[in-house]
């Protein structure tokens, strides 16, 4: 990992890890890694074949991951975004290892529960956890172009592109003692709605929200009986989400920054108070030990 940063100084460049859930050659990955060229930075992609959208935290173990080289520090791979990630760290980067890892820019938004089927999100909480600063942006899609291949959403590319570069910034010159990009543990979520910067209302840091912007659902084909998956709105577009939240902000046209901790363990409190509903339980093996004898 790299040394301190001097916030007096112009940031330095960083080396980057730079992966998708769209595959290589989508056009929000491409914008995004102009951009950070553009800036100085040496960025090394290691992104998926293929599109892998909603794999989550996905790995493939069962066959052999076909590696193709496209450039110097440019790979892709046919497998899924937690595999590059960590194909990348353990791997093609292992001796020198990235400063922070970037997953996106994805083609559509990644708010509240979806988080938890994104490949975009996956890959940036393997790259957490196994201790490296991560960073996921998304771009938002607007429901009336369902129909005409969402244009506004290609429009943001660079803008998004540019804004991730800004964060990266800010970031650099405000780190603490540590050193550390990002707090150990935690990485951030960005979201760039699909409008022109003049009608952008600001940046705001909400908590993830309950709720979707986009939800799944299924309808039966009558000719062969199969379930069909399929996308639809998860909130009135003229009415978002009540509560105060990610899909909320996203929908009022604003960019979103929240942190996330992808841990497993709740609250101590929490933990101790279910513990204490499930405390019978440690008689049960000694129940069945004296019903042996």
């Amino acid at each position: 990992m790299r040394g301190k940063i001097d916030p007096m100084k112009n940031p330095e460049p960083l080396h980057i890890l730079l992966t998708n859930d769209d595959g290589y050659q989508a056009p929000g990955i491409r914008a995004l890694h102009r951009a950070l060229k553009q800036s100085g930075h040496h960025v090394s992609m290691v992104a998926p074949s293929s599109e892998q959208s909603a794999t989550g935290m996905g790995i493939t173990s069962r066959r052999n991951l076909a590696l193709e080289q496209l450039e110097t520090d440019d790979w892709h791979l046919d497998g899924q975004p937690v595999d590059t990630i960590l194909v990348a760290l353990l791997h093609l980067l292992e001796e020198n290892p990235p400063d922070l890892v970037l997953s996106g820019i994805n083609f559509g938004p990644n708010l509240g529960t979806a988080l938890h089927m994104s490949g975009t999100i996956g890959a940036a909480i393997m790259a957490t956890l196994n201790g490296f600063p991560s960073i996921a942006v998304s771009a938002g899609m607007r429901f009336d172009e369902i129909d005409t291949q969402f244009p506004s959403t290609h429009e943001v590319f660079d803008a998004a592109a540019e804004f991730t570069c800004s964060v990266i910034d800010s970031l650099q010159v405000s780190v603490g003692k540590s050193g550390r990009l990002l707090p150990r543990e935690v990485l951030l979520n960005i979201n760039y709605p699909a409008l022109p910067k003049n009608q952008i209302n600001g940046v705001l840091h909400p908590k993830i929200s309950a709720g979707n912007m986009i939800q799944l659902g299924y309808h039966r084909c009558t000719e062969s009986g199969h379930v069909v998956p399929g996308f639809y709105p998860g909130v009135d577009p003229q009415q978002p989400h009540k509560e105060a939240g990610d899909v909320r902000a996203h929908m009022e046209g604003y960019i979103t920054i929240s942190t996330i901790k992808p841990r497993w363990n709740p609250p101590a409190k929490q933990a101790k108070k279910l513990e204490k509903r499930l405390g019978a339980l440690s008689q049960f093996y000694r129940i069945n030990d004296t019903n042996h004898d």
